[in-house]
């Protein structure tokens, strides 16, 4: 793998935290530096969009992000986001100025002529006039020297670097060159696993350390101690989940109230066909159904993957299960995960013990259930199960 990429991606994990703990500043110097290593790193730009407190900035950066991958959601809602702040500060600045401009005017200094009376004592008129023409004189010099001054002033300003500073900087300064050059790279695309031919599989609970292209049986349903696969959350940051101290720090734990399983098919979902066992995951309501053909047989309240790290949508297949397993990622470490069950690569479906904000997204791209739902799915479900996820 590149190096630059393996560091820009480092930067972009580092940003995340400090945007978490509120440094928005150390989080967009450490995406700007993930975008002049990488600047087609679509993460990097959406660091940029959420740690910058200018909206225009923000949305030139989240236009940048749509521009490299225009089919990605994460930047198609960092563009919303950042036109309604951009929208909300002009509004504001609308009323400010609609309130500052009558109080100014109220508080002009209104002039009124003044009256000059003519002296009584005349008795010397050759002094009077050579007093106004002195005023005179006196005026054009002043006039003069106000000229000079303010003429020698402007020309310090525009060549003394003490005082450029005054000068509009788009008067003075060149127009900043782009960090980034035009390229046009490839983007990687996801091909859902074709599961219309699977059969429908037994509940019996198959365990493998490999990726199988159908169902495995061994002896043994004992836990094994197998490290997390190569495609698992190890090498794929976005995959893999959020520990459960840094997720607790943005949201309180507020549980969702009690959810009643529905007694019908939710519109749009097709039939896993047959009465066979699948299972269906929507990302709109943060729900998960477990299916025998067209019958809900029970459903869970979940946290997906947020917008920055969506949960990957289609239809795929359970590939391995582990009853526990660890996660880990570039600095962060989740011991004894229970109940894991991968459906692609290193995105899966588990129990958490990090959090109980359940119903709101949470994750970096897997489906977080309670432990008891976990557990009940994992017994339920097998390897080569299909998955249905979408909107």
């Amino acid at each position: 793998m590149d190096p630059k990429l393996i560091e820009a991606r480092e930067y972009v994990i580092q940003a995340r935290a400090a945007l978490r703990s509120g440094n928005n500043d150390t989080a967009r110097d450490l995406g700007e530096k993930a975008v002049l290593l990488v600047p087609d790193l679509e993460d990097a730009w959406l660091i940029l969009v959420a740690a910058d407190s200018n909206p225009e900035d923000a949305l030139a950066y989240a236009q940048k992000a749509l521009e490299l991958n225009p089919e990605s959601s994460r930047a198609r809602k960092a563009v919303e986001w950042a036109t309604s702040q951009l929208n909300k500060a002009k509004a504001e600045n609308m009323r400010v100025m609609a309130q500052t401009v009558p109080a100014v005017m109220q508080e002009a200094p209104v002039f009124r002529p003044i009256k000059i009376e003519e002296p009584r004592n005349t008795a010397r008129p050759a002094q009077k006039s050579n007093s106004g023409r002195m005023l005179i004189y006196a005026g054009v010099f002043l006039g003069l020297l106000i000229c000079a001054v303010v003429g020698i002033a402007v020309w310090w300003a525009v060549h003394s670097p003490a005082l450029a500073s005054f000068v509009p900087a788009s008067n003075l300064m060149p127009t900043q060159e782009a960090l980034w050059a035009e390229v046009n790279v490839p983007k990687p695309s996801v091909t859902p696993i074709d599961v219309s031919a699977f059969a429908p599989q037994s509940t019996s609970v198959a365990v493998t350390d490999e990726p199988a292209q159908a169902p495995t049986k061994v002896p043994s349903r004992e836990p094994k101690s197998t490290p997390v696969p190569t495609e698992g959350p190890t090498f794929t940051p976005e995959a893999t989940e959020t520990p459960g101290i840094m997720a607790m720090e943005i949201v309180a734990d507020t549980p969702t109230s009690a959810y009643v399983p529905p007694t019908a098919p939710p519109p749009g979902v097709v039939a896993g066909g047959n009465g066979g066992r699948w299972i269906d995951v929507n990302l709109s309501t943060q729900s998960v159904y477990a299916y025998e053909g067209d019958t809900v047989v029970n459903s869970f309240v979940v946290s997906t993957g947020t917008w920055l790290t969506p949960t990957v949508t289609g239809k795929y297949k359970i590939w391995v299960k582990f009853k526990s397993t660890s996660m880990s990622g570039p600095g962060y470490f989740l011991p004894n995960v229970p109940y894991v069950m991968y459906f692609y690569k290193g995105y899966g479906l588990h129990g958490t013990y990090w959090h109980n904000n359940f119903g709101t997204p949470m994750s970096h791209g897997c489906v977080n259930l309670r432990t008891t739902d976990a557990e009940w799915l994992y017994n339920w479900a097998s390897v080569g199960t299909v998955v249905n996820v979408h909107y």
